[in-house]
């Protein structure tokens, strides 16, 4: 069980830990949070993947997020938070069969400045989240730019002609700016129309706004078929990664 959390006050035990419990489940081979900010669902899913190599059993991929309680007043931080949580589960492929977790990848790295770009508690803010702009810009800029770089040059894994970038059918992005990630990736050469988006309607749920997007993308019947999906996260603490993955909409409840 992977607990994917940045607003998380429980540190021991580990939330995860603790649902492991709820669920019934007493003993498993790993039980524990991660702390990967707004990107992560692909930190959250490459470890799972790497323990799914080790044990061949399910894994339970949690992202969830409360954050109604730490923005405070601060009008620019609060207009922009909101809480949510969604859940995947990993199994082990069947012999022979292709994964459904094609490319993943994570990034941690960048100037002070942008590792701070998000601070809580903040004590000049009594305790509340901090959020500074063009710091977390030049950040998303910086990573969201990287990924498509290398989509370009990884090859499509259908076989056929162009990148992979190319075989992708939807890209869901961590829902942070919807005008900065579509000016951002139109910088990057890539469509407005290639890309997904709920934050008018749900917000930033950080670690949980990837799968919160796939789940209503699904409801909204813009994934109707099996699709390939490009999910990038970019967020606090200069932290990055994407997923490529085949997404069936007839698992996603």
């Amino acid at each position: 069980v992977l607990f994917c959390s940045c607003t998380s006050v429980k540190m021991m035990p580990s939330l995860a830990t603790w649902l492991s419990s709820q669920l019934g489940i007493f003993q498993t081979r790993a039980s524990l949070d991660m702390v990967a900010a707004c990107a992560g669902l692909p930190y959250g899913l490459s470890e799972a993947v790497r323990l799914l190599q080790e044990t061949e059993r399910p894994v339970l991929v949690v992202c969830g997020e409360k954050f109604s309680d730490k923005i405070g007043t601060v009008r620019t931080s609060r207009m922009i938070f909101a809480d949510g949580a969604a859940a995947m589960v990993l199994a082990p492929a069947p012999p022979g069969a292709p994964s459904d977790i094609e490319v993943y990848q994570t990034y941690a790295s960048g100037p002070v400045s942008e590792v701070d770009s998000i601070i809580w508690p903040n004590p000049e803010f009594d305790n509340n989240i901090t959020v500074f702009g063009p710091e977390v810009r030049a950040l998303a800029k910086r990573y969201l730019s990287q990924m498509i770089d290398e989509m370009r040059e990884l090859p499509n894994t259908e076989g056929g002609a162009g990148s992979l970038l190319d075989a992708v059918d939807l890209i869901v992005p961590h829902q942070a700016n919807k005008t900065m990630v579509i000016h951002l990736a139109k910088g990057a050469g890539v469509g407005s129309d290639r890309l997904y988006f709920n934050i008018g309607s749900v917000g930033n749920t950080s670690s949980a706004s990837i799968p919160i997007a796939i789940h209503d993308a699904v409801q909204e019947r813009v994934i109707n078929r099996p699709m390939r999906i490009f999910a990038p996260g970019f967020g606090a603490g200069a932290v990055a990664g994407y997923v490529v993955m085949r997404l069936d909409p007839s698992v996603v409840a």
